[in-house]
């Protein structure tokens, strides 16, 4: 199955908002607290939205747990600047990352539902 340049460019662009995530809160020189959990949170989205990428590329189709798991991190990016005393910029940053992890890693994800559940029409239909 070959995905479509929608499904490649939402998994890259979800994959892509992480090093945003990751950069921003030491090039914003923020206290090490929320530096450490900002970034990390951007790294470990990034290693989801990573694997996703690769399974799109590989197979076509988005990986379902991993794209869930960006979008989770994805939220995560965009609360957790609220839970933390830093700066508007820290914050639009950061809540802008989380935003483009977050729609395009739950795009991701019910492109993964779609294709099973469309797998499993076509496989029915063969049997009958």
């Amino acid at each position: 199955m070959r995905a479509s340049r929608f499904t490649l460019a939402a998994a890259v662009l979800a994959l892509l908002a992480c090093p945003l995530a990751i950069i921003a809160p030491f090039a914003l020189n923020v206290p090490p607290g929320p530096r450490g959990g900002i970034s990390l949170s951007g790294l470990v989205g990034g290693i989801f939205a990573g694997y996703n990428v690769y399974a799109v590329w590989r197979s076509g189709r988005p990986h379902f747990a991993a794209a869930v798991m960006a979008t989770v991190f994805g939220v995560w990016l965009i609360l957790a600047p609220l839970q933390y005393d830093v700066d508007a910029p820290m914050i639009a940053t950061t809540q802008f990352a989380g935003m483009v992890l977050a729609s395009f890693g739950g795009f991701s994800a019910l492109e993964a539902v779609q294709s099973r559940w469309v797998d499993a029409g076509e496989r029915a239909t063969t049997r009958d």
